[in-house]
């Protein structure tokens, strides 16, 4: 989750406030902010840091300057978080404008005993969210305005390379339609407007344009972006199809509706 808001929450945290509240531990490039309930998910987090910064080198490109500090709160409850980042029903976030990755691990007994299906939504969601800073970095390093890529894509990338190593079975969703996806509004609007699950959407995208051109489109799309200064024309440059194209094939192979109608079709000429 990256750059959303919300107007219903009224009062907030400072960052200084809950930073001052807890303690810090520095680990590679990030500052660590967490209290005692947190201390035993430690090694794990630091676990989980690594492979993210790992897997964002190899896949991004994304190598961290020296010098930059990126910091990892955890948030004591679901109140303290929504109202410092203005979101609501998340587990973690990342903002953009404070250098911060913000989470609320549940079930912290399970996570300290490693107990694997907890260990893989906590580690799910930080590299999620790590994914989000490294690929902001990333764009900014090339002179590439993130907002110059659609919401989809930055959310996509995340959510395929949280599960990187993981092969999530193809599923029947009711696709939004990606005009639907491409800012923040639209993103937290839709959220709640659709039932299908957006973020899993996002990631079956980028896991066909993984599928169709390798791994290395990404790095192809983000570059050429930064050539043509325009998404859909470094997309067609990247891949050799229009975005438009590859969108309705995409609803085609994923939409319930779609497959409905087809089966129907094939039995009235059976």
């Amino acid at each position: 989750m990256v750059n959303e808001t919300i107007s219903f929450l009224e009062e907030s945290y400072t960052e200084e406030e809950i930073k001052e509240s807890l303690d810090m531990i520095p680990y590679q490039h990030v500052n660590v902010y967490y209290s005692e309930e947190e201390e035993d998910i430690l090694p794990l987090t630091e676990e989980t840091l690594d492979y993210a910064i790992e897997v964002n080198r190899n896949l991004l490109d994304y190598h961290p300057p020296e010098d930059d500090t990126l910091d990892l709160i955890f948030f004591e409850n679901r109140g303290q978080m929504e109202r410092f980042s203005n979101l609501r029903d998340i587990s973690g976030f990342y903002s953009e404008q404070n250098q911060l990755i913000g989470l609320l691990p549940e079930e912290k007994e399970k996570l300290a005993s490693e107990e694997e299906f907890s260990v893989y939504l906590y580690q799910r969601i930080l590299i999620h969210e790590y994914t989000h800073y490294a690929l902001h970095q990333k764009l900014r390093e090339i002179n590439v305005d993130p907002e110059e890529m659609p919401l989809w894509f930055h959310e996509g990338v995340a959510e395929w390379i949280a599960n990187y190593e993981i092969e999530l079975e193809p599923m029947d969703l009711s696709p939004v339609p990606f005009e639907k996806l491409m800012t923040d509004e639209d993103w937290q609007n839709s959220r709640f407007d659709y039932s299908t699950d957006i973020y899993l959407q996002s990631y079956y995208m980028i896991n066909e344009l993984v599928e169709s051109f390798g791994e290395d489109i990404l790095l192809s799309i983000i570059n050429e972006t930064r050539t043509n200064g325009d998404f859909n024309k470094a997309f067609q440059e990247a891949t050799n199809e229009s975005l438009k194209d590859f969108e309705k094939l995409f609803i085609q192979e994923y939409s319930t509706e779609e497959k409905t109608a087809q089966e129907m079709n094939l039995d009235a000429v059976s």
